[in-house]
């Protein structure tokens, strides 16, 4: 009997916990009828935000739902990712011709993290000057918006080839994304006044965490989430 009770116990107490954090989350988001509170996390970005490579979990393995899980409740972090998207107007899949674009303009972001650049590089659609144009167009747009958002402009991760050549998966060339694309990034984010995270540094030598050189599985959408979190936070 002390065992089953001991049981019982322990299940209640567990019940509590989750009574008293799913009120908190209604609570924060306004649900009784106050301001919604949570800072607002507005993810920007091509198949790396969106969470290829972990397609069937992508709900809590993507880099945007980990990041969500260590915010907490006081935040609401939203995935508007776009597979295949690029900064330039002029790629095949240009950000700014697809719905999360204009959903994200409506999020009322308190924060905007900000990474485009790896399907730049493929071999049909790098143009310097057209990527530079692109993702300068997004930053003072997402920095004009009436919540006066903090942007971040993120440095795209390390790619490599599978076969060793110098073009990688779905045409992407590594050497853009490490050389002209980051050097665009850090000049765009200097002149702009935005911060960038460096995500390319943390995910170099993690060829292991890589599903086909380009995109990851959980553990290294892990570590872009937690490289963001130790910079937002």
């Amino acid at each position: 009997m002390e065992i089953i009770k001991g049981f019982i116990q322990r299940k209640m107490v567990i019940l509590l916990a989750a009574v008293v954090l799913v009120f908190f989350v209604l609570f924060n988001s306004g649900f009784f009828g106050g301001d919604d509170e949570r800072i607002r996390v507005t993810c920007v970005g091509d198949s790396l935000t969106y969470g290829s490579g972990v397609i069937k979990t992508r709900e809590m393995d993507s880099y945007p739902a980990q990041l969500q899980k260590k915010l907490g409740t006081s935040h609401l972090v939203t995935n508007y990712g776009v597979r295949n998207a690029t900064a330039s107007a002029d790629g095949d899949v240009p950000y700014v011709e697809s719905a999360p674009y204009k959903k994200s303009l409506d999020s009322k972001p308190d924060i905007v993290l900000l990474m485009l650049g790896t399907n730049d590089s493929k071999t049909y659609n790098w143009d310097a000057a057209s990527y530079e144009e692109g993702i300068r167009s997004l930053v003072q747009t997402y920095k004009g918006l009436d919540t006066n958002p903090t942007v971040y402009l993120m440095l795209s991760p390390y790619c490599y080839a599978l076969d060793g050549s110098d073009i990688a998966e779905y045409q992407v060339q590594p050497k853009v994304v490490a050389g002209e694309i980051s050097d665009i990034v850090k000049k765009v984010a200097k002149e702009e006044g935005v911060d960038v995270i460096d995500l390319y540094s943390v995910t170099v030598d993690k060829q292991e965490r890589y599903r086909d050189g380009i995109h990851f599985d959980a553990e290294g959408y892990k570590i872009i989430a937690d490289t963001i979190y130790n910079v937002i936070k």
